[in-house]
């Protein structure tokens, strides 16, 4: 016999040639020792062909060994040698796919010989043939798992014992050959007729395997990803890094770690940066493909554990499990249809979702531990922000704190924020601005708030909202409010003391026209966020809880977009509280309480509007911080306004505002309709706006409110009425 092996291989090939040589001696060992013939050498039992057994040895092209009753024991000894120096030669650095796959999935000594004499007949013809004389089926050139035990038990009792433990380790050997996937439902039924004259073949994962161990398996490569660049650094939320760390140490037993935050929040980043921590590959599951794909869901996460011990037993995570439509909770379906399928899989594994967990869900006697990724704080935001931006051009005006407290983006937003910045400037090739930025924040935000509302653009600054002084300051301290937010509250500690109410609440009132509405878009224009009108009438619903239900899901949708939420025609729900004599007053009531509560709790802008303030509840309006009169227009503010009406690229004649102003009281919306109107007439006639436009325009106005003027109404310009126009 040859000596024990206390070297290493210098290839893999050298490897493989020990491995064939010592199968070849194997084989030629059990024909010499069990295959009977008669005294001439003719083989018995060969299905009525005449072999003689000299005919057998020439396939194997070796030599007679002395000793036969024990030569077949010696060799499988030298068996384990090679394999030992196999793996030797693997810490030396030379990569054998054969010894990494036979120590991956845990085989017996028996079980490796399986495979390698599958893979053994597949690489030599000459094993083939030889084989198709020794099975009970002649012609089957592949090993059978009867031959397989005769060939490798030295007894009865061993071959026994080899029998059971197939039927026992049938899923495991399924991922190895063709064929025992489908055989296995059968075994798992009790049915265990004919399994062991199954024929033996490597299933084409095994031999692309083999081939090429970077390979994957074209099953799973429309919805595994298996490489991932990103940084795995955690910048924020070490907290729960730490905390999933402790939860893995202190581990007893296969766990489902559950991680649930908003789309971007880091949960990927979380379990990638753990598991590397851990030289530890994942493999992130697509789960909406995987649901989605024509395949059995179990035939694909068989193949999906099969991947993850191929691959050095890579933690699997199932990235993204939707929720059932019209609900909150995750899917039960989709959760308890994974538990299921990976009841057999005796690791951790992971599952990242939106949504919370549903408790009704079956946990299949898995332990469950559910991990929440947290909304990221202003002062995380501007950790991300500033790792984003590094070596990026930047608006000279940019206030980076401010954007981190303005809009409430996730991790993976504000990456997206960032390329779509980098995006828009190379593509104007020009200087970086801060609107580019802004916009780039506003298209991460995915809010369904203009389902509710009413999107309203935000074009007028400061300069065309004509108001008195004082109201124009508190105008402008309430966006202060907004732009030192995160400097009042975070940095100097307010949050602190306050449990809710760090919004910034507004009540509008005035008369119709006055200018109520524009106020808001100047807000909106000044600190660069969308506005939504709400029509309250619209909101409020004569069927009990579903005005709350409108209202929760406007403000839900507010707080996703960070807009600034305008609610018109207020009174009608936060006037006077009734005395409760119907059942509808208190729901009313009901409603308001309601909407009091979210108002407070929302830490954007809320404004609401109203033309009559003396109908509001005073409990209501000591909750909101800024009470801003918009005053009918007096003269010298309607004159302002007229002087500013008109843009600059209109052609007008010489304009008399000083008399349109004393004589005609209007708002600054009728003031507006007016000057509208006036050009398009002037735009009809082809020439410039003049006098007799803008009259003409003001008769018509008067006219809406039911007020008739005739030519002597217009003093000094009465002949230019006397057309009766």
């Amino acid at each position: 016999m040859s000596k024990p092996i206390t070297d290493v291989f210098h290839s893999e090939r050298e490897y493989y040639e020990a491995l064939l040589s010592c199968v070849k001696q194997i084989l030629e060992a059990y024909v010499e020792e069990v295959v009977e013939s008669d005294i001439n050498g003719v083989l018995k039992q060969v299905g009525g062909r005449v072999l003689y057994k000299s005919d057998l040895k020439g396939l194997l092209h070796t030599y007679e060994k002395e000793n036969a009753n024990s030569v077949r024991h010696e060799l499988f000894e030298e068996l384990k040698q090679i394999r030992r120096k196999g793996q030797l030669t693997m810490r030396h650095g030379v990569v054998i796919s054969m010894e990494y796959l036979l120590r991956a999935f845990g085989l017996s000594d028996f079980e490796a010989y399986m495979f390698i004499l599958t893979w053994a007949c597949e690489v030599d013809h000459n094993l083939g043939l030889l084989l198709s004389f020794l099975n009970e089926k002649n012609g089957l050139c592949i090993p059978t798992i009867r031959i397989c035990i005769r060939t490798y038990a030295l007894d009865w009792r061993e071959e026994m014992e080899l029998q059971q433990s197939c039927i026992d380790r049938w899923s495991l050997l399924s991922w190895l050959f063709v064929g025992m996937y489908d055989r296995c439902r059968s075994l798992e039924q009790g049915n265990t007729e004919g399994v062991l004259e199954m024929g033996l073949k490597l299933d084409h994962r095994m031999v692309t395997y083999l081939q090429d161990y970077n390979s994957y398996d074209p099953l799973l490569e429309d919805f595994v990803q298996y490489d991932y660049s990103e940084d795995t650094e955690i910048w924020i939320h070490q907290a729960v890094a730490g905390g999933l760390k402790r939860l893995h140490d202190e581990e007893e037993e296969p766990t489902v770690y559950y991680l649930q935050g908003e789309y971007g929040s880091g949960k990927k980043h979380q379990i990638i940066s753990f598991c590397q921590s851990r030289r530890q590959d994942v493999l992130l599951v697509d789960s909406g493909k995987l649901f989605n794909s024509s395949h059995k869901l179990e035939l694909l996460i068989f193949r999906l554990m099969r991947e993850s011990i191929l691959r050095g037993s890579a933690a699997i995570c199932f990235v993204d499990v939707a929720a059932e439509s019209g609900d909150d909770d995750v899917s039960k379906e989709a959760m308890e249809q994974i538990l299921w399928n990976m009841r057999a899989w005796n690791r951790s594994f992971y599952v990242t979702s939106i949504h919370p967990w549903n408790g009704m869900i079956r946990n299949m006697g898995r332990t469950v531990c559910k991990i929440t990724i947290p909304q990221t704080t202003t002062d995380e935001r501007i950790i991300l922000w500033r790792k984003f931006l590094e070596g990026v051009a930047v608006p000279e005006d940019m206030n980076l704190e401010f954007l981190a407290d303005k809009y409430i983006l996730s991790a993976g937003a504000i990456r997206h924020s960032v390329e779509d910045y980098l995006g828009q400037m190379r593509m104007e090739n020009s200087e970086p601005k801060m609107t580019w930025l802004l916009e780039a924040c506003r298209h991460q935000l995915d809010h369904r708030l203009g389902n509710d509302a009413i999107y309203i653009p935000a074009k007028y600054e400061w300069d065309d909202l004509i108001l008195p002084g004082p109201q124009k300051k508190m105008l402008r301290d309430a966006c202060d409010q907004v732009m030192y937010h995160h400097l009042v509250y975070h940095k100097w500690g307010f949050d602190k003391k306050l449990a809710y109410g760090k919004g910034v609440s507004m009540i509008f009132y005035g008369p119709p026209g006055t200018g109520k509405t524009m106020g808001a878009q100047v807000i909106a224009n000044e600190l660069d966020m969308e506005l939504y009108k709400v029509d309250m009438a619209g909101v409020m619903s004569k069927y009990v809880g579903e005005s709350e239900k409108k209202l929760g899901n406007i403000f839900e949708q507010a707080r996703k977009s960070q807009s600034i939420l305008f609610f018109d025609e207020a009174d009608v729900l936060f006037g006077k509280r009734t005395d409760q004599k119907d059942s509808n007053d208190k729901y009313a009531n009901a409603s308001t309480a309601y909407l009091l509560q979210k108002i407070e709790e929302y830490e954007g802008i809320i404004i609401l509007a109203t033309n009559l303030l003396q109908n509001f509840d005073n409990a209501f309006l000591r909750r909101f911080k800024f009470i801003i009169e918009f005053p009918f227009t007096d003269k010298d503010r309607r004159l302002e306004i007229w002087q500013n009406v008109f843009p600059d690229n209109t052609p007008k004649e010489e304009l008399d505002l000083e008399y349109l102003a004393e004589e005609f009281h209007f708002s600054g919306s009728q003031i507006k309709n007016v000057a509208v109107a006036a050009a398009f007439l002037a735009a009809g006639e082809h020439v410039p706006v003049n006098m007799r436009h803008i009259l003409i325009a003001v008769k018509r106005e008067m006219s809406k409110i039911g007020k008739t003027l005739i030519a002597s109404d217009f003093g000094p310009y009465y002949y230019l009425m006397e057309g009766g126009c």
